[in-house]
């Protein structure tokens, strides 16, 4: 009956009408939702609690005096449609506003404060909140100045900005530079080849270019320090700094989850149980389910960093607000770091030498020397000719990434190095390669060596000397090392055991370990890689999410999923059967019949 009369109530809505009731209905959530928070949090007594149940008293009402013309409401497809732009413009809101970190959030009251710290004639020291509050508006400022240079910038309005000429810097200072920089680069380009000299001159005017933009980006956000911090004050009071956990954006989601419930429901359970209306029930479920765990997601999500170095146990673990919290509550547990390791990316570094005062120096100081990410059958050239051919190459014959030592009879000096063959991941043993050089000296004569470089702590690298072929010495040194700092890990792995103090403290109820985007859970909670430090390889830091919705989320995704795959590929399969075996059955027929 209700559903009966909400349908023609449905086909009213305009778009006018719709679009003002839902914002009247985003503005009401809100309201309603600041309320709640000072009745439950900050107890602010008989008076709050009255306020809260006079904002709920309309929905009541509407409930229970006009029930089918709010059931219209959410089965309108106007209204369906308009709360969808809606939804796309909070999205838009969050991608134009510099969104606030939700793992540190601005303290409640922090900006007002800094609002009436900056109206004071007298110097008062500011508080920490306002000060927190000021880091927020630095970082606000930096961004929404650097989204506003670049679009003005890249749409040809840079003079509305207050910049003259067609590009950031001036140009003769960039090119003055450039010309310096070009008359050393025949130079590299003997020595590392014509990639590695255009490499450096395109890096070298792009750093140069940048640095004029960020110049004018720092000038430009001193002129608008002003504005910036009027539209910091307004994005931070209508919540566009946290749009994604905004109540009026949880609002325009309610109203979704509202609308395809009414949908799903309104001829009745028992059409949602045939094959034809399967597809349409599962993706309506599907998406509340998703909904529903974004929900409980927004309100309940717990996120932090256990920090631990192998073979410590810790029983809790530390927000990103440094708030302590433990392991399951209600039924406590520890984690365990059994083993870690990154691994680095194995390097070879090629480095001309030369001789000045006695003593040897790097031929190219100030240029980055090359180094190579090593494989098996990797080839390099060096040292060109004036016909451009290279004179010198260096080959990888064999690479083993976990190696150790063979000792001489004596025991006293490394002969050679051998792979471990059954090394597993977490084995720390360090690379070895064999390396062939190989140069083409003055007169056409080769001269090559084959020798091993290790990467261990103590391996310094070796030295290959030859003539040129225009008669110059040249001195190389190659070095095998694992790089540390430039980039980071191929890969880094965590193996964690979960023990439970009342049950049996020397006995791991679960193992797991984690991959970066490969977690291991337990009992809600989901431990994935965060960072490492490679001056200490047996600390890993081990991140921390405790989030109810997530299953829900993913069973909803999974859902939809077959839900499309029903409706576009099972069900007209079915359906050709059907036919199929409806002509064949009518075919019989006839011939029985004749």
């Amino acid at each position: 009956m209700v559903f009966s009369q909400a349908k023609s109530y449905a086909r009213k809505w305009t778009f006018a009408k719709a679009s003002l009731t839902l914002f009247l209905i985003y503005m009401w959530f809100e309201l309603l939702m600041t309320i709640a928070r000072k009745v439950v949090f900050a107890n602010h007594g008989s008076g709050t609690a009255f306020a809260l149940f006079a904002t709920l008293l309309p929905a009541f009402a509407l409930i229970v005096y006009f029930l089918p013309r709010v059931v219209g409401f959410f089965l309108s497809v106007r209204v369906a449609v308009i709360n969808l732009c809606f939804i796309g413009l909070g999205s838009v809101i969050g991608v134009l506003f510099q969104q606030e970190d939700p793992n540190w959030r601005t303290p409640e009251g922090a900006v007002e404060e800094l609002v009436l710290l900056g109206q004071q004639d007298d110097k008062v020291s500011p508080s920490f909140n306002a000060r927190r509050a000021y880091a927020e508006f630095e970082n606000f400022r930096e961004a929404e100045t650097f989204f506003i240079y670049h679009l003005f910038n890249n749409i040809g309005l840079r003079s509305s900005l207050g910049f003259e000429g067609k590009t950031a810097g001036d140009e003769s200072k960039i090119q003055e530079m450039l010309s310096n920089l070009e008359a050393r680069l025949p130079n590299v380009e003997k020595r590392f080849g014509a990639e590695k000299a255009i490499a450096i001159k395109k890096q070298s005017e792009t750093g140069l270019r940048t640095r004029a933009k960020n110049s004018e980006i720092r000038e430009l956000e001193e002129r608008l320090n002003d504005q910036m911090f009027s539209l910091f004050v307004i994005a931070d009071k209508l919540d566009f700094r946290r749009a994604y956990r905004s109540d009026w954006f949880a609002a325009m989601w309610g109203v979704l989850f509202f609308g395809l419930l009414c949908a799903l429901l309104r001829n009745g359970l028992r059409p949602l149980f045939t094959l034809k209306k399967a597809g349409f029930a599962l993706t309506h479920l599907g998406v509340m389910l998703i909904i529903v765990g974004g929900l409980m997601g927004n309100i309940s999500d717990i996120r932090g960093i256990v920090e631990l170095n192998i073979g410590q146990q810790k029983n809790q673990y530390f927000t990103w607000s440094q708030q302590p919290k433990f392991f399951g509550e209600s039924n406590p547990f520890s984690i365990k770091l059994e083993d870690f390791r990154a691994d680095q990316h194995d390097v070879l570094d090629v480095v001309y030498l030369t001789y000045e005062d006695e003593n040897l120096r790097q031929e190219f100081p100030l240029d980055n020397q090359p180094s190579f990410r090593v494989f098996e059958g990797m080839t390099e050239h060096f040292d060109y000719n004036d016909g451009g051919e290279a004179t010198f190459k260096v080959n990888v014959v064999d690479y083993a990434p976990q190696t150790k030592a063979i000792l001489s009879e004596d025991g006293l000096s490394v002969v050679s190095y051998e792979a471990i063959e059954d090394a597993d991941f977490f084995n720390p043993a360090p690379a070895s390669i064999e390396v062939r050089v190989e140069a083409v000296e003055r007169g056409g004569v080769i001269k090559s060596e084959t020798f091993m470089l290790h990467a261990g702590e103590n391996a310094s690298g070796k030295p290959f000397a030859y003539t040129a072929f225009d008669g110059e010495p040249r001195i190389v040194w190659l070095k095998l090392r694992e790089d540390t700092q430039e980039n980071m890990p191929l890969e880094w792995q965590s193996k964690l055991s979960i023990y439970r103090p009342q049950e049996d403290a020397n006995k791991p109820i679960a193992q797991g370990t984690v991959r970066v985007n490969d977690y291991f859970t337990f009992e809600g909670y989901r431990f994935f890689q965060t960072n490492h430090n490679p001056e200490d390889p047996t600390y890993s830091g081990i991140g921390v999410v405790y989030d109810p919705g997530i299953p829900l989320v993913i069973w909803g995704l999974y859902i939809v999923m077959f839900a499309v795959a029903y409706v576009f590929l099972i069900r007209p399969l079915i359906l050709v059967m059907e036919r199929d075996y409806g002509k064949h059955l009518r075919k019989e027929l006839y011939e029985e019949s004749n």
